[in-house]
């Protein structure tokens, strides 16, 4: 058989199978070929979303699977290590996610979000010394993630400290407050463009996290007022 048949017969192959896995198996099926060959970080790119979309509808093992993939076009796309490492967690792989997220905090010792998913590894096993040491080093550098009070808060609920766990709590929501401002300033500029749909979707998360009183409620109030004018 010559070469340009056995083209053939491997692309007919692909798409019959593409067409019953979807664009998960397509990104997938490409990511085999094409890895068969040389490495493509936009696919691995790519496969993350795809892996990240997973993830979000709680198929964690199809996450973990794509993201294994996306690793073998590209190493160093540590969001796809991270999310392969949390959907491990969520299988009950306990030990195996903890092995490969001391090795990814090695590599990448500033990845804060692997960071804290280690502090959420200690508080899971009950190591809550341990826990709010790493708590009040990411807090000596970041006092506006909110996670890192959420996470504070969890080890004096764990502790039974609930005045402490208030506090933290209360710290945590005036660090995504911060966020409103974010929702708000998308809300303007996609007025500016005319995208009604898309101001209504960002309005939505900004009355979640703007305070009840002060400058961010009013700004809210005032670009609902304008929205409603759009509309009429």
């Amino acid at each position: 058989m010559e070469a340009g048949e056995n083209k053939k017969l491997v692309l007919g192959f692909v798409v019959f199978i593409a067409k019953i896995a979807g664009m998960t198996g397509i990104l997938l099926l490409l990511g085999f070929f094409v890895g068969c060959n040389q490495k493509n970080p936009q696919l691995g790119y790519e496969l993350y979303l795809s892996g990240l979309k997973s993830y979000s509808e709680k198929d964690f093992s199809a996450a973990e699977k794509i993201c294994l993939e996306a690793l073998q076009q590209d190493k160093s796309l540590f969001q796809a290590e991270l999310l392969r490492i949390k959907s491990l967690f969520f299988l009950n792989e306990m030990e195996k996610s903890q092995v490969l997220l001391e090795k990814l905090l090695k590599k990448v010792p500033q990845y804060t979000d692997a960071r804290l998913w280690y502090i959420r590894f200690m508080i899971f096993q009950e190591k809550f010394q341990v826990a709010a040491a790493l708590l009040e080093e990411e807090l000596a550098f970041n006092e506006t993630d909110w996670r890192i009070h959420y996470l504070k808060g969890l080890i004096n609920s764990k502790n039974q400290d609930y005045s402490s766990q208030l506090a933290a709590l209360q710290q945590a929501e005036r660090a995504l407050s911060d966020g409103a401002k974010v929702y708000l300033d998308l809300t303007r500029l996609w007025m500016v463009l005319g995208m009604e749909s898309q101001v209504e979707k960002q309005l939505e998360k900004a009355r979640i996290l703007t305070p009840s009183k002060g400058e961010l409620r009013v700004l809210l109030e005032t670009l609902e007022a304008l929205a409603k004018n759009q509309e009429v």
